[in-house]
């Protein structure tokens, strides 16, 4: 773990992204397999690759309008550019392949992360989770173990607001009911929202690289960078207590009364 900062304070909070940070769908993805190509194979799309174009650039939208369902996307699309709608048994697919990698994710964290966190609450921290996301990878979270471990969540979706936006930050940190200059956010850096937790006043920003170095997303050049824009690197969540402990421990040296006679 690298550390740019020498400084400690009282941590209020820690602010955390969800995929790729607590968990990875990656880990259940079949080798090249690309789930917005096999969308497009299961709507009979003749141009795959403008499919693929489309579906990526309506990923902001999908992120925040929660009035509009995934499958709604898709059905869009083939009229759009098709004339002819969805058979249910399309739209049924479609759901299951967009979200199935994030429901197993969501249903079976590792253990450490679990503990990790439970130890980060009885240290006192409020625990925050802030999520780009649509509706259907958000579909399994109330079952998710992690569920019950976060005191507030703002998920895009619900929220209408995404990172890197300063709203987005904002929003969880009152509903938190703490300062951002006391609190840490921790994530992979995606959506450059480790620079938009920057410009939103956090503390301490956290890049957690440990599914980009395990080879799930990303390369070397996006890892210089993100690390280049956090104060710590971490590869697990143990690291992340550890970092907390040192910071606290830190800042009640800072404070501490000196004796009579000093």
């Amino acid at each position: 773990m690298a550390s740019a900062s020498p400084n400690g304070f009282r941590v209020q909070s820690v602010v955390s992204d969800l995929f790729n940070t607590l968990v990875n769908p990656d880990v259940y993805r079949p080798e090249g397999f690309m789930r917005a190509r096999r969308i497009a194979e299961i709507l009979e799309v003749t141009e795959v690759d403008d499919f693929v174009g489309w579906w990526r650039e309506m990923e902001p939208q999908r992120h925040v309008n929660g009035s509009k369902k995934v499958v709604q996307y898709a059905d869009e699309y083939l009229v759009n550019h098709y004339g002819r709608r969805c058979t249910p048994e399309q739209l049924a697919q479609v759901s299951q392949i967009w979200g199935l990698m994030h429901d197993q994710a969501l249903l079976k964290p590792q253990a450490e992360v679990l503990a990790s966190l439970e130890m980060l609450r009885e240290m006192g921290v409020k625990l925050g989770l802030l999520s780009n996301i649509d509706e259907r990878e958000a579909a399994l979270w109330p079952r998710s173990p992690l569920f019950p471990l976060f005191d507030v969540v703002c998920m895009s979706i619900d929220t209408g607001y995404s990172k890197p936006s300063r709203e987005a930050y904002s929003l969880i940190l009152s509903r938190l009911g703490v300062d951002a200059r006391f609190s840490i956010y921790m994530g992979d850096g995606n959506h450059d929202e480790l620079g938009g937790a920057r410009r939103a006043g956090f503390g301490f920003v956290v890049f957690m690289k440990g599914f980009l170095s395990n080879g799930s997303s990303g390369n070397s050049e996006t890892i210089k960078r993100r690390e280049s824009q956090a104060d710590a690197t971490i590869t697990n969540l143990a690291e992340l207590v550890a970092l907390v402990e040192r910071l606290q421990s830190r800042a009640e040296v800072r404070v501490k009364p000196k004796a009579v006679g000093d």
